[in-house]
């Protein structure tokens, strides 16, 4: 059962949301300090920008991270099929190489005071993969102290499907977690949400005004999931 707080949020184009927290049985720091981070109006109804019937999840698009370093060994892999092709869960098929890899360890700060419990080996919630930069810019719809907004498209699977079709079923079970820790779980970050038939394949964006800075540390998480920790350099 989720457990909701509430925290006034300032946004761009003067509405007023709440902000809500994650379930109990997943990360408790869920302190609601949603920080200099507000949910930004990627657009209109960003529910409204779903479709269900895609096949989501057969272009790996941009691996976890943006290490270059040289990826570990692994089995070959077919990216034409839905993720994570024929890997086992907890990894998934890197665009980069045609290769198994294993989703890293979120290393990242926004991870220390949201602490993630989970396991490839005994877990079975979704697998947070792949996080591509669209942009990260000054915006005109941000508020003066928190004038840049990013905007990342995030991919992941399920092998039991249920996965999110809209903004409002993903803002039950997906945080962005910002670098102090705190999260937002908002369906007005959300658009551009594809989700495959089986539900076992998704991506979407996510859009938030944050503080001026050259890069910051982002976390993404799905409930009984893993953490993902992407940075973000303009």
């Amino acid at each position: 059962m989720r457990r909701f707080l509430s925290l006034i949020l300032p946004l761009s184009l003067g509405l007023v949301l709440v902000a809500t927290s994650c379930n109990p049985n997943g990360p408790d720091e869920g302190s609601n300090d949603a920080g200099s981070e507000t949910p930004a109006d990627a657009g209109g109804d960003a529910g409204s920008d779903t479709d269900a019937g895609t096949d989501a999840g057969t272009d790996a698009g941009t691996d976890a991270g943006t290490d270059p370093d040289p990826e570990e060994p692994g089995d070959p892999c077919a990216l034409a099929d839905p993720q994570p092709s024929t890997c086992a869960y907890g990894s998934y098929c890197s665009a980069r190489s045609s290769t198994c890899q294993r989703v890293p360890t979120p290393a990242c700060a926004n991870f220390n005071k949201f602490p993630v419990s989970w396991d490839p080996a005994t877990s079975t919630g979704p697998v947070t993969y792949a996080a591509e930069l669209l942009s990260l810019a000054s915006s005109a719809g941000c508020p003066s102290q928190i004038p840049m907004r990013f905007q990342v498209r995030v991919r992941a699977y399920s092998p039991s499907g249920e996965l999110p079709t809209t903004a409002s079923e993903l803002s039950k079970v997906f945080s962005y977690v910002n670098p102090s820790g705190s999260y937002l779980t908002e369906a007005s970050q959300f658009s551009d949400i594809v989700t495959s038939g089986d539900l076992k394949n998704t991506e979407f964006v996510v859009s938030n005004c944050i503080a001026n800075q050259p890069s910051v540390d982002l976390g993404f998480y799905f409930e009984e999931g893993n953490g993902l920790c992407f940075t973000a350099t303009k």
